[in-house]
């Protein structure tokens, strides 16, 4: 395959490459997802050492879209930033989406040999299962082949890219080989013949409280529904709008949906200027940045300075009160 051939083009839907570079805040907030993902898990590390037990990987987060007879390389860059040489096992892993916020459940090992979809193997020497060593202070460039056989069936695959750490065995006494930790990257796998499969959504929940005092911010709920092969991203806002001519908008974050499971999104809270009055909140958003169909969903509310009213009417009682019960007082002293 020339060079050429190799260059991703969206535009002629022969491939498309996508990785996730993210700011932490976004990464964090995205998550995240899945919008990101980074495992590091600890299993009886000895106290002195645990500090010094430092792995980085880069990017956290690969998305692909290939046809079936075709290949794609991806590099990671795996950085030891301890104070030992590490060995290093990589594994791949299948996973599912597991709950409304993102999570995801690793299922048993994937085996590449064995399996008819044997997607990886690696262009820079590794292998799966097999340790490696890195020294201190080293990055190493472990080239990532996913090639799909012809015919396969269009679909999404999920994986985990996993690498298993440790201190190398007899460098120091005192450490122990238990002390190891696990690092991990994501790929989101779609498999499309034309590079346009079919994107299915719904939203099951667009909703935010009926009163909502004036002190405090909206906070909406969406939760929406991916009942298709493919995962997609929404993309639009959320308009609000009042009575009193208030007008906020707000961008939804780039959150996956994994095929055939549902989220719940993580939305900024906003505050009107104006927070008084009856409301009217609209969400309408793509399935993809370029996706034709759109869904959208309504939401009415008040805003109320309800917090207020009850601080005054309890201040105002407990006056009342004050003033009644000195009253009472001054009856009973001057009846003796």
């Amino acid at each position: 395959m020339k060079a050429k051939s190799v260059k991703l083009k969206v535009k002629n839907y022969n491939l498309k490459l996508k990785t996730l570079f993210k700011k932490t805040k976004s990464f964090t907030l995205y998550v995240l997802v899945f919008s990101s993902t980074l495992y590091t898990l600890h299993f009886g590390v000895n106290p002195v050492y645990a500090q010094s037990l430092s792995l980085s990987l880069w990017p956290p987060l690969l998305e692909v879209m290939i046809q079936p007879g075709r290949s794609v390389n991806q590099v990671y860059k795996l950085t030891n930033s301890s104070d030992h040489e590490l060995q290093i096992t990589p594994h791949i892993f299948s996973f599912k989406p597991q709950g409304e916020n993102g999570e995801i459940q690793i299922s048993s090992k994937f085996k590449v040999q064995s399996s008819k979809l044997d997607f990886f193997s690696f262009e820079s020497g590794e292998h799966f299962d097999q340790a490696f060593y890195l020294p201190i202070g080293k990055t190493r460039e472990i080239i990532l082949k996913i090639s799909i056989p012809k015919g396969s069936p269009e679909n999404d695959y999920y994986y985990t890219l996993l690498f298993s750490t440790g201190i190398t065995p007899g460098e120091n006494k005192q450490t122990s080989s238990s002390s190891i930790a696990q690092i991990g990257t994501n790929i989101l796998l779609t498999v499309s013949q034309n590079g346009n499969p079919r994107l299915l959504g719904r939203i099951l929940e667009f909703s935010t409280p009926k009163i909502i005092d004036s002190f405090s911010p909206i906070a909406f709920t969406v939760r929406l529904e991916n009942w298709g092969k493919t995962f997609w991203k929404p993309f639009g806002k959320i308009k609000v709008t009042g009575i009193l001519k208030q007008k906020d908008e707000i961008s939804l974050y780039e959150q996956n949906i994994l095929a055939e499971s549902s989220r719940k999104l993580d939305i900024p809270e906003i505050k009107p200027k104006l927070p008084l009055g009856p409301f009217k909140a609209s969400l309408e958003f793509s399935l993809g940045e370029s996706g034709p169909e759109k869904l959208s969903a309504e939401t009415t509310f008040w805003y109320l300075p309800y917090k207020a009213f009850f601080a005054l009417f309890m201040g105002t009682t407990a006056i009342l009160l004050v003033k009644r019960l000195k009253k009472l007082l001054f009856r009973a002293r001057v009846s003796t």
